[in-house]
């Protein structure tokens, strides 16, 4: 292809006014789809229905790109056709207390059960007071403790009849009975009895031993009787409990009959209070005594409390959650603590769902960074999702410390879609690093951050505006300022067969250059506005490039711009600082010169490049085998310099700049100061696309602009990036102007004509080429260094030949020889540091 001097109308994409028909945004309906991202739609949309295990999404792109917009209103939209699901709640385990039990109803339902058992155990609190304190009770208890003393009664008085028959008498003492002797009614003296016969003594011995027999006998039976009555009155007052919980919590039951989970904790609940019917009264009395204004909250009646870690009542679909701040707690849930004395301890009340649960039978969306960053988080959303359940655990016992009380509340079943959104490398990093990344996080769904601007995009990109405008209740856009923010896209791009998607940065500019208009009183934005919303913000982030410039204007930082130098071209770099990028020119020389190490980059000796830049350089030896290696041994050294450069150099955009001043310092060529390089090239001299063409042309027109503009400066651009131009006016119009110049080449060839004002050169059927060509300059120079290199290699050789030949016998000539005279040695030199 010839070489090509681009013009005004080529350097940024022509609007077809027929894609913008319209005056202005006030006739547009807002974008109510999504731009460019069929793709990961698609993946979208298979993660979400297939509904099998491990089909969860990982979502990759750029931020800004309106990633979780756009998964957020389709989560919703999923929402809308899938069914609430149930309520989850925590009750007490009355087998195991550290073991709460896990119960699912129907949404809404959780919280009415909740209320329901409140409901009931105040009800019971009420009734079971009233019925223990009722007279029905009070006869009922009286009359077994009549029947009681009754029977008590009866047996003393037979023991006491024994007695009198046995000339005794029994008299109860706190430990039991004292059996008395009696003669004529009243007690013997010690004194009286040993003046008894023996045999009257023995008479009286057996009499009390088998009076003795009787107490005991009638002990036993005064306890048999007691055993008796306490059974009795416990049956009783379970009857009375039991009749009066059943009647209460029957209503629940029929309520809750559907689910045998609740009816199967309802019958546990009523064997409870029955069983502790004393120790409920006892509580109650205490916390009335103290004044407890609600019992459910006293340690006792806590374990009727309904704790619903889950209440899905507001739903009108299935949840879907965003969790911002994906830690353990906040994903998993937590088992909090309250103070006690010696430390804490807790209860299953305490036990707080957390996003993963409340999004169980839904969506779930994390960002996967932040999960990443916080500890236990990867692993334990791993195992949930690959054992389909939820364990809520105190995170304290995973990091294996002591914890004063430990719960393990039942596992939950899990049903949800989680998608975690964040950079491919995180993606390539799991899945590379983790096997059971990929069983898990079966889809990928890759977010473009461009797409073709064709008239379809252009128009739905004035639409998106409109839906901004809407959303923040800006002013109308007028046509021309849509187009502004259209070419801004397709300069995020770079270029002008694509548009961004990046509209994290487009929202920016319609707020900014709204806030413009607004300021000065306008109705409605115009493209002046846009254009000044995108300068002012340059502006408030181009501090570095300013002072990059400011080098440059005081030649702290050496460029020259104006005439021709021999092995000297001004190469063009991208400064990238995250939000804001800029190019600017620096300096690359050559020098070339005999020897055979062939090409030392001096950035690379310094450690200076990385390893795309590396194959750049290798690159050019290539060019040089296969451009003159075929016609004479490549015989030289050259080194190559980015000038006054002290930081890392990436990338391959400069190797044809070194590669033109390298041949220009073999062809003693001078090279225009006034154009600047930039493009990749192969072994075969073709001029391959790079990346910042935009910032790297602006760079430079910057500096000459600085430096005076002559009308004869410009820049060398690969004719593969032309469509890739969307330039800023202030240089579209110097082009226009015929103050600067920009100019598209294909080869190496092309870039040297223009650089050097001289043909490349081409071989002729011999293989030669024609004079006053920069090739035929440069195969010459290189056979000359090759010849100088050959004869100096000669002249060393024949020296040290001469230096090691045997010395020749002198011929018999009747003369004596005369001695060599001593070489004289030389002192010894001393070494040391200088």
């Amino acid at each position: 292809m010839a070489i090509r001097e681009l013009t005004y109308e080529q350097l940024r994409k022509k609007l077809n006014k027929k894609s913008l028909p319209f005056t202005s945004t006030d006739e547009l309906k807002p974008l109510d789809t999504v731009i460019g991202q069929e793709r990961a739609l698609k993946a979208l949309q298979l993660g979400l229905e297939i509904d099998a295990s491990g089909y969860n999404v990982f979502v990759t792109g750029m931020s800004g790109t309106g990633r979780t917009t756009i998964i957020e209103k389709l989560l919703q939209d999923y929402s809308q056709k899938n069914k609430v699901p149930d309520d989850w709640c925590y009750v007490y385990n009355f087998a195991d207390p550290d073991a709460p039990e896990a119960l699912s109803l129907p949404p809404g339902k959780g919280r009415d059960f909740q209320q329901d058992m409140a409901q009931l155990i105040e009800t019971l609190q009420m009734e079971l007071k009233r019925a223990f304190t009722g007279e029905h009770y009070e006869n009922q208890k009286n009359s077994i403790i009549n029947k009681l003393n009754q029977e008590k009664r009866h047996l003393l008085q037979k023991l006491d009849e024994k007695a009198h028959k046995l000339g005794l008498k029994i008299q109860p003492t706190p430990m039991g009975f004292q059996t008395l002797v009696l003669l004529n009614n009243e007690p013997v003296t010690p004194e009286i009895f040993n003046g008894l016969s023996a045999k009257e003594k023995e008479k009286i011995n057996r009499n009390i031993q088998e009076m003795e027999n009787d107490i005991a006998e009638t002990l036993r039976s005064l306890a048999r009787l007691d055993i008796k009555a306490q059974k009795t009155l416990s049956q009783l007052d379970k009857d009375v409990a039991n009749f009066v919980v059943e009647q209460y919590i029957k209503e629940i039951k029929d309520e809750y009959k559907s689910f045998p989970e609740v009816l199967d904790y309802l019958g546990k609940v009523s064997k409870d209070i029955v069983a502790n019917t004393g120790a409920f009264l006892k509580h109650l009395d205490k916390e009335q005594e103290e004044e407890e204004t609600d019992l459910l909250k006293s340690p006792f009646f806590k374990r009727y409390r309904v704790n619903v870690a889950v209440d899905n009542s507001r739903l009108k679909g299935a949840p879907v959650i965003f969790e911002t701040n994906p830690t353990y707690n906040n994903l998993f849930g937590r088992i909090e603590k309250y103070p006690v004395q010696g430390g804490y301890a807790t209860d299953f009340t305490m036990i707080k769902a957390g996003s993963l649960l409340k999004a169980n039978g839904g969506y779930l969306m994390a960002d996967a960074l932040e999960a990443l960053r916080n500890p236990f988080v990867y692993d334990t959303l791993k195992r949930s999702l690959r054992n389909k359940e939820l364990r809520i655990e105190d995170v304290t016992d995973l990091y294996g410390t002591i914890s004063i009380v430990s719960l393990k509340p039942e596992p939950i079943p899990l049903k949800l879609k989680v998608v975690l959104i964040g950079w491919n490398r995180i993606y390539q990093l799991l899945s590379g690093s983790d096997d059971d990344f990929s069983k898990i996080f079966k889809v990928k769904a890759d977010f473009d951050y461009e797409t073709d601007s064709t008239d379809k995009a252009i128009l739905q990109y004035a639409r998106f505006v409109k839906r901004v405008i809407d959303q923040e209740k800006l002013p109308a856009f007028e046509r021309d300022a849509i187009a502004e923010i259209i070419q801004y896209g397709h300069r995020l791009a770079g270029g002008q067969r694509k548009i961004s998607l990046e509209f994290g940065r487009i929202i920016r500019v319609i707020q900014q250059a709204a806030f413009w208009a607004q300021k000065e009183n306008k109705k409605s934005v115009a493209a002046e506005d846009v254009k000044k919303a995108i300068l002012e913000f340059e502006n408030r982030h181009s501090l570095v490039k300013d002072k990059i410039q400011e080098t440059i204007d005081r030649d702290i930082r050496k460029l020259i711009v104006h005439g021709e130098i021999v092995g000297e071209i001004n190469a063009l770099s991208v400064y990238d600082l995250g939000d804001f990028t800029f190019g600017k020119p620096g300096r690359v020389t050559a020098k070339t010169y005999i020897g055979s190490e062939n090409l030392v980059h001096i950035e690379r000796k310094a450690g200076l490049t990385g390893k795309i830049h590396d194959k750049g350089v290798y690159v050019l030896t290539g060019f040089f085998n296969s451009k003159f290696g075929d016609y004479m041994p490549i015989s030289f050294s050259a080194s190559l310099a980015f000038e006054q450069n002290y930081g890392k150099i990436e990338g391959d955009s400069a190797s044809s700049t070194e590669l033109y001043v390298l041949l220009s310092s073999l062809a003693r060529a001078p090279i225009k100061q006034g154009i600047a390089v930039t493009g990749s090239v192969n072994q075969n001299g073709e001029i391959q696309a790079i990346g910042g063409v935009n910032e790297k042309i602006e760079g430079f027109f910057e500096v000459c602009k600085s430096k005076g503009l002559s009308g004869e400066q410009g820049v060398l651009i690969p004719a593969s990036n032309v469509e890739d131009l969307a330039l800023k006016d202030e240089v579209r119009e110097a082009v226009k102007s015929g103050q600067f110049h920009v100019w598209a080449v294909d080869t190496v060839e092309d870039g040297l004509q223009i650089l050097t004002g001289l043909p490349a050169g081409k071989r002729d059927k011999r293989g030669k080429f024609a004079r006053n060509t920069i090739y035929f300059m440069v195969e010459k120079h290189m056979r000359e260094l090759s010849e100088r290199s050959e004869a100096y290699r000669k002249s060393v050789s024949e020296k040290h030949k001469k230096k090691t030949a045997p010395k020749k016998e002198a011929k018999a000539t009747g003369r004596k020889e005369k001695p060599a005279s001593p070489r004289r040695k030389k002192p010894p030199v001393k070494k040391g540091k200088e």
